[in-house]
């Protein structure tokens, strides 16, 4: 692949120089150019063998490059007509010229020498593998991208790394395009329960008071009980809390790739982090969240997608965020998943199993009183929250395959009829059966 098409010339040069001088050969062979017969092509395999089998007596064998390939010659007797047997001897292209006794004209042979790799291929599958020399060319269509690299290495099997010019193409589409469904499932869990009392007595001027505040804030369901004694006072106060939170999110992006390039989707935002930078001066450098998407495709064949997926979720928590110089910078919570998977077109995988779970539990008592059995109930409150979160993704490569020259495409809103005061009091005066919409409303 490194080679160009100058450089392969060049050495072509010296080898069609000496198929000039050994074709002009024989007496008489260039006046009688129109009586040769066609070229024939053999393909042989190195240390292998050809038999061509020669139907009158044998005169004369010229082989062009004895380096790629030899024969051997086998005379004609009374019982057993000649024949040549053409030998590989390295990977490359000669040609081998045959002279019969009584013919015009020699019967030339393309005599192509494949390498041991090529030799395993079958006939027909790949690009052809061509050989000049030290260097190959690489030509003709691949079905598949694996054929494509058989081919390939085959030809840098018969010449060497680096010496191959590939000139061929892969017929299995280039362009993929890929569904993806991204869902993200939230389950929050909160209990709260506690008790808040107060006690006062008072005798005189002078006044005595106990007082908790153990009951969770905000909204809650309050049980209250009060007492009153003359100057003593009891007030308490059980309060219950329970909060189910359920939360759904769902991203469907669609997006299109070359065979080999990357396509990347973000459905979120940026954040904004200041940084100092030289000279007393902030800088502003920006973070990424939400739902994000990276995928690789490869095509394999026409039927054969190979798909590289790289999904993330992040959201911001202000809960484990900072403060710098009175800026509040929220934490990011990722969640991202890697894999490399190979599909046929129209199949889905699922990307499932990423599940986190946050569990807090805290009791808040007071002392000593808040670890009596039984009675340390009205001295100590509770507080158990829970958070589920599980993401699945699941995608869905489709080979995509253009529309003809000169189809007319439908577009959005082509078949509407426009919106008129005809339309209008139409159907305000016969309903249903006008069969017009009112403006501002589909049918």
């Amino acid at each position: 692949m490194n080679n160009n098409e100058s450089g392969i010339a060049r050495r072509l040069a010296p080898w069609l120089a000496a198929a000039a001088c050994a074709a002009a050969l024989p007496a008489g062979a260039a006046d009688d150019a129109a009586a040769r017969e066609p070229v024939r092509q053999i393909s042989v395999a190195v240390r292998d063998q050809y038999q061509l089998n020669i139907p009158d007596a044998l005169e004369r064998v010229v082989v062009v490059d004895p380096a790629v390939a030899d024969v051997v010659l086998e005379k004609g007797t009374r019982d057993r007509k000649g024949s040549v047997l053409v030998v590989g001897k390295k990977p490359g292209t000669t040609m081998v010229s045959v002279w019969q006794r009584g013919a015009a004209a020699p019967q030339a042979y393309l005599v192509r020498v494949t390498g041991d790799l090529a030799t395993l291929m079958p006939d027909g599958d790949g690009a052809r593998t061509q050989v000049y020399g030290d260097s190959a060319v690489l030509g003709g269509s691949a079905p598949s991208l694996l054929a494509h690299r058989q081919s390939l290495a085959a030809a840098e099997d018969s010449v060497g790394q680096g010496k191959v010019f590939d000139n061929s193409t892969i017929d299995a589409g280039g362009v993929v395009q890929v569904d993806v469904k991204v869902v993200e499932f939230s389950k929050q869990t909160l209990k709260d329960a506690g008790f808040n009392f107060s006690a006062s007595n008072r005798h005189g001027s002078f006044s005595f008071g106990l007082a908790s505040q153990l009951a969770p804030a905000g909204k809650a369901f309050d049980l209250t009980l009060g007492l009153a004694r003359g100057n003593f006072l009891l007030d308490t106060n059980l309060r219950l809390l329970e909060t189910n939170g359920l939360a759904r999110v769902l991203a469907e992006p669609t997006l299109v790739a070359l065979s080999g390039q990357s396509a990347k989707f973000l459905a979120g935002g940026e954040l904004p982090v200041p940084q100092a930078g030289g000279l007393g001066t902030t800088t502003v450098t920006y973070k990424p969240f939400g739902i994000g998407l990276t995928l690789t495709p490869t095509v394999l064949a026409k039927d054969r997608i190979a798909l590289k997926v790289a999904p993330e979720a992040s959201d911001l928590d202000y809960t484990n965020g900072i403060t710098v110089n009175n800026i509040q910078i929220p934490a990011i919570i990722t969640r991202r998943a890697d894999t490399t998977v190979e599909l046929g077109d129209g199949e889905s995988y699922v990307i499932g199993g990423l599940v986190s779970r946050n569990t807090v539990s805290s009791v808040n008592k007071l002392p000593l009183l808040g670890d009596l059995p039984i009675i340390g109930t009205f001295f100590r409150s509770m507080e158990y929250s829970q958070n589920d979160k599980e993401l699945l993704i699941v995608v869905t490569p489709h080979l995509v395959r253009p529309l003809a020259r000169g189809v007319t495409l439908p577009l959005p809103g082509q078949e509407e009829k426009p919106d008129t005061p005809a339309n209008a009091w139409g159907h305000f005066l016969m309903g249903v059966a006008s069969g017009d919409q009112v403006p501002g409303f589909s049918k």
